[in-house]
């Protein structure tokens, strides 16, 4: 279960790393240099990286989670089957 944790973490990391390049290649509004220029350092890019990191790796985990079940198929009929009798309801009429 580690492992699978561990392995969707980083797959989610891989994609924000793609999701900031996309990001930073497109630069809508100005975004390249605003996250890169700040104050002249780059730790507003890395911070927006590890939160797009932490986000898409939950994301990942839960999918993988929700993967793992898999439904029980449906039982196989035994023997002949029976036939059901349904209980029809009585019409009361009143007088």
């Amino acid at each position: 279960m580690i492992r699978l944790v561990l392995v969707q973490c980083a797959v989610g990391f891989g994609i924000a790393t793609l999701a900031m390049a996309g990001l930073l290649l497109a630069d809508p509004g100005d975004a390249r240099s605003l996250l890169l220029g700040a104050a002249g350092h780059w730790w507003p890019a890395a911070l927006l990286w590890v939160f797009l990191g932490m986000t898409f790796g939950a994301v990942q985990i839960g999918v993988a989670t929700m993967l793992l079940a898999t439904p029980d198929p449906p039982p196989r009929p035994r023997g002949t089957p029976v036939p059901v009798r349904l209980a029809v309801p009585a019409v009361i009429r009143r007088r």
